[in-house]
């Protein structure tokens, strides 16, 4: 392949430079004439001239070119840059490269992708400066904990991706159930969780935070962050999350990775960094807490998940993962989801439902998820009351980036509210959220939600 680079200083040019030797052959192009010196001494290929004038890129034949990289800090001289290339070539793959942010362009562009420079390193950088890295946080992980006992605490409902990730924690730390047990303060309740729990032979332990450093037991948290209990927890280990952080936290290790589709896949890389081939076991829950968080790899990944799902899968057991997915559906969810169909109210591509009182959480999201499959529906935004607490939770598919912080601005002062572009949650005393709405109720939701959607909608497009 050939790539034309356009920079202004050496970065990209030490980011391809190994790659191009290998995969391709790479022209750069800069306007400064001591950088095109130095590339040429290092062995690149280098044209200088100005970037902005239209005869710079008649000199070079973009017909030959397969991808035009731009990597400019000035998102205007990078749009301009864009424009250019465009006009030469109206066929030509463009890479808007930026240090932080989203790369300048015409978004309507088909040809047009707009990458951050951690997305480069993900694509283009050896996997072995990775795998360092890696190795790193796992033996500091390993050194955290000694000989003593480790509480694994997951979220209130664990989910598929938590449960495989305190699996693998598990395996990583070379302990057991009875000195590394896997525990919550609520309850599975899923019907597909609890098929997963069955099947592969996991066990969690309910316990309340009195018992978490019970004998003086270490802590150790997957998938969630300390924000999310009500109640302080006493002094934290680690905290291992693809979540975005919402308030400050302490912990002894932190590894946050907001940009990665599910937990399941950072310790997956840690495996793979140690050496260690994951059990049969093992591969098939971290594969399913992949597959369901990021609804196999349509929403919410990049190019790590994908690696993961790719490794893991030769030594899952893909007959366990079908069994897990297709539960008996007890009676009471199916009228419950009936009832919540028939109160279903549509409203500029939003579909609104509040099911009432409700005795299992689970089926919200689960309801919130088959929205997306109605036509016209781009939002699906599902609440309920179950026991004291009003449940809220959105999917959207996939193309705006806002359910987080759409519920994080609407209910994180009154409860726990966040997530991601295209999933988030809300959880709410029912007498806060009372106290701030006046009662509980779908126009209620829907009076507070749908503005904030069609306003971040009408932002979105204007970007």
């Amino acid at each position: 392949m050939q790539y034309l680079a356009i920079c202004e200083d050496d970065l990209l040019f030490h980011l391809l430079r190994n790659v191009a030797s290998k995969q391709a052959d790479v022209l750069y192009l800069v306007p400064d004439g001591s950088l095109a010196k130095r590339i040429k001494r290092e062995g690149g290929k280098v044209r200088e001239g100005d970037l902005l004038k239209e005869d710079t890129y008649k000199r070079i034949r973009l017909h030959h070119v397969d991808q035009a990289i731009v990597f400019v800090r000035d998102a205007g001289l990078q749009r301009e840059i864009c424009k250019l290339l465009r006009n030469r070539d109206g066929n030509l793959f463009i890479v808007a490269l930026t240090a932080n942010g989203n790369g300048a362009g015409d978004s309507s562009d088909p040809l047009l992708r707009k990458l951050q420079l951690p997305d480069v390193f993900e694509e283009f950088c050896s996997s072995q400066l990775l795998d360092t890295v890696n190795r790193k946080k796992v033996e500091r992980i390993r050194s955290l904990f000694g000989e003593r006992k480790v509480h694994i605490l997951l979220q209130h409902d664990p989910d598929p991706d938590a449960i495989g990730s305190a699996l693998a924690l598990r395996e990583l730390l070379g302990r057991n159930r009875p000195t590394t047990p896997i525990v919550t303060f609520g309850e599975v309740t899923r019907p597909e969780n609890l098929a997963m729990l069955k099947l592969l032979d996991i066990q969690i332990d309910r316990i309340t935070p009195d018992e978490l450093h019970k004998d003086g037991a270490r802590l150790a948290m997957v998938d969630v962050q300390p924000p999310y209990f009500e109640q302080p927890l006493g002094r934290v280990d680690l905290v291992v999350d693809h979540h975005p952080k919402r308030t400050t936290f302490k912990a002894r290790f932190a590894d946050l990775r907001t940009a990665y589709g599910a937990t399941s896949t950072i310790f997956t890389e840690y495996l793979r960094a140690v050496g260690m081939e994951p059990t049969q076991r093992l591969a098939t829950a971290l594969l399913y807490g992949i597959k369901t968080d990021t609804l196999f790899l349509e929403r919410s990944s990049n190019l790590a998940d994908l690696s993961a799902f790719t490794f893991l899968y030769p030594f899952a057991n893909k007959a366990i993962i079908a069994r897990i997915e297709r539960p008996a559906l007890p009676r009471e969810d199916l009228e419950a989801l009936g009832r919540a169909l028939s109160r279903l109210k549509l409203d500029n591509g939003v579909a609104v439902i509040h099911m009432g009182e409700i005795n299992r959480e689970d089926v919200i999201p689960q309801m919130a998820e088959f929205c997306l499959q109605i036509e016209g529906v781009e939002w699906g935004v599902v609440s309920g009351v179950v026991k004291d607490r009003v449940v809220i939770s959105v999917r959207n598919v996939g193309y705006v980036k806002s359910a987080g912080e759409i519920m994080k601005k609407l209910y994180d002062d009154i409860g726990s509210a966040g997530g991601h572009r295209a999933m988030a949650k809300a959880v709410v005393p029912l007498n806060r959220f009372i106290e701030k709405y006046g009662e509980v109720s779908e126009k209620v939701i829907r009076d507070a939600i749908i503005p904030e959607i069609v306003e971040r909608g009408q932002t979105n497009g204007r970007e």
